[in-house]
């Protein structure tokens, strides 16, 4: 397979200096899958619903999954596609498949024919894992009307179901002991490189199709290892992850992070904030990774009266600008620590606040950068600008992709000297901690004035009225555009535009004020609970309901 590194991103020169650093290592996560096994064997790995599996047999499983791939066809740099839900068949593929010397392209489990289409001819894949059924789609069904445009792939899976013709049972897979016929000694030899290619992860992008990163075992592990070094990461910890393991966020801390430290990791495939708070009482799980649209349902959940929460040590949010409101509110509410960090599907984690950092000064900013990457602020020419100042993020990390597949147009992402251009608004302190003030995309020119959606929604969110607010541009013949507050109001609360209006007249600009407030029960999300503000646009526009209109502030 032609897998080649953009320009710029795995040269020598920078391998040199992570290896130097420390940042990266000659380990992969079958060397700590063994090293449990064999020091830990009955310790509890993974909890997935009723079952519980055991290092020692998350490890047996691994293999005997590898040696399958292998006696199916599938060799070293072959592709295989990975589309499961949080199951604990997916650790396994994921696992295997890389023991096996496979790369993975990780399609995520709520992608639809179009979307799974593109994903598996990224690569192209050799074989695909699916489920046969998932949230009332047939994915078994629909992968069969997709055959035909997919000629390279050889080789279906299906997990949790009957497989239809021309399909393998996973299921069957994995009970079969293929390690008591086949001797498991060429695993060694397809032993990954920690440097190449192993896996393939989308861009939770709001438009198009997705872009495909290409990252190694160390660019992934870097982040790993920050967090690990940090926030004192342990075997005696437990993960509870929902994060899709199909993004960047939820490879790193529920595929890497919880193996490198022989973390028990309990799955979600679909989140809850009721049934998320039961699990942290009934597995005491000390460590949630996730989002803020998660963290702002399990502060509102009402649920959370009676949850017993004394097990938590650690929330770490990352994925979205998380509203300083908000913050104070989980604070308030869960008596343990709370980082807000920032961190995109190119590198990984990228910065994040400290325990020891005075909530009042750093809430709403995303910290200092993490140790192996550096960051600046700069202008449309590429030259920082001054402390306080707006720019872009740019970015250089030890846990920076290998670049794009197959995609020579977004390698200009990067500049000549390998900056890696975020597309986010940011300003940098004195102190050097960044905020970020939008994406460059969300900016909304009313009138030939800029505004920033980020900034009317920190002041929007400390209304008593308003759980969650987002803020989107509409077309308008006379401005360009209008701004729209899209609005999940608080249980048995529901502001009106002229309500929302004089609450901001006082506090921004008029011409910052919406013309129009879209009142909303839940926000499209894309797989890492980013707001998607091109299907709010849409619903807003196509929607008499939420056209509220007030010529005042237009």
């Amino acid at each position: 397979m032609n897998f080649k590194p953009a320009a710029g991103r795995l040269e020598a020169s920078h391998v040199k200096l992570c290896y130097d650093a420390g940042y990266w290592r000659d380990e992969v996560p079958g060397d700590y899958l063994q090293k449990h096994a064999k020091e830990r064997p009955d310790a509890i790995a993974i909890i997935d619903g009723n079952r519980r599996i055991t290092w020692e047999e998350l490890y047996k499983l691994c293999v005997r999954f590898s040696l399958h791939l292998k006696q199916i066809g599938i060799e070293p740099g072959d592709v295989v596609a990975l589309q499961l839900p949080n199951w604990f068949e997916y650790i396994i593929c994921y696992h295997g498949i890389q023991l096996a010397g496979g790369i993975i392209v990780q399609i995520g489990a709520d992608w639809g024919s179009t979307e799974m289409a593109y994903g598996f001819n990224t690569g192209p894949a050799k074989a695909a894992i699916i489920p046969v059924v998932y949230r009332d789609h047939n994915y078994a069904a629909t992968l069969q009307t997709l055959r035909s445009k997919l000629p390279r792939l050889e080789h279906v899976m299906v997990a949790r179901g009957e497989a239809p013709d021309l399909c393998i049972s996973l299921d069957k897979l994995l009970a079969d002991p293929v390690e008591e016929r086949v001797t498991p000694t060429n695993l060694q030899e397809s032993r990954i490189n920690p440097d190449n290619i192993i896996r393939i992860v989308f861009t939770s992008g709001t438009t198009g199709l997705p872009k495909a990163i290409m990252h190694t075992t160390n660019t992934l592990a870097h982040s790993g290892r920050i967090t690990e070094a940090v926030f004192k990461h342990d075997a005696h910890d437990v993960f509870l992850i929902y994060l899709p393991y199909s993004t960047n966020f939820g490879s790193i801390m529920g595929l890497q992070l919880s193996v490198m430290v022989g973390a028990t990791m309990v799955l979600m495939d679909r989140f809850s904030a009721t049934r998320a708070l039961e699990l942290i009482d009934q597995e005491q799980v000390t460590f949630v990774p996730g989002t803020p649209t998660a963290f702002i349902a399990l502060s509102n959940s009402p649920a959370l009266k009676h949850a017993r929460l004394d097990s938590l040590r650690l929330l770490l949010s990352a994925g979205a600008s998380f509203p300083v409101q908000s913050i104070k509110e989980l604070r308030q509410k869960f008596n343990t620590t709370f980082i807000d960090s920032f961190g995109m599907n190119e590198f990984g984690m990228g910065f994040w606040c400290l325990p020891e950092d005075d909530p009042n000064e750093v809430d709403g900013s995303i910290g200092q950068s993490i140790s192996g990457v550096e960051a600046r602020v700069v202008d449309v020419d590429g030259r920082m600008v001054p402390n306080g100042e707006t720019g872009e993020l740019v970015i250089k990390s030890a846990g920076m992709c290998a670049g794009y597949h197959n995609n020579s147009d977004a390698a200009s992402s990067w500049n000549d000297e390998g900056w890696f251009h975020s597309g986010d608004l940011a300003t940098l302190d004195d102190r050097g901690y960044f905020r970020i003030v939008g994406r460059s995309k969300d900016v909304i020119i009313r009138g030939g004035a800029t505004v920033s959606p980020r900034e009317i929604e920190e002041i929007l969110i400390r209304d008593p009225r308003v759980r969650e607010v987002s803020i989107i541009g509409l077309p308008d013949q006379f401005y360009g555009e209008i701004i729209c507050a899209c609005i999940i109001p608080k249980t048995g609360e529901k502001p009106t535009t002229p309500e929302i209006q004089e609450y901001l007249k006082m506090q921004i600009a008029a011409y910052k004020i919406p013309a129009r407030v879209a009142i909303f029960n839940e926000f499209p999300l894309n797989s890492m609970g980013k707001v998607r503000k091109d299907v709010l646009r849409e619903k807003v526009l196509g929607s008499r309901d939420t056209h509220e209109k007030s010529n005042s502030f237009r």
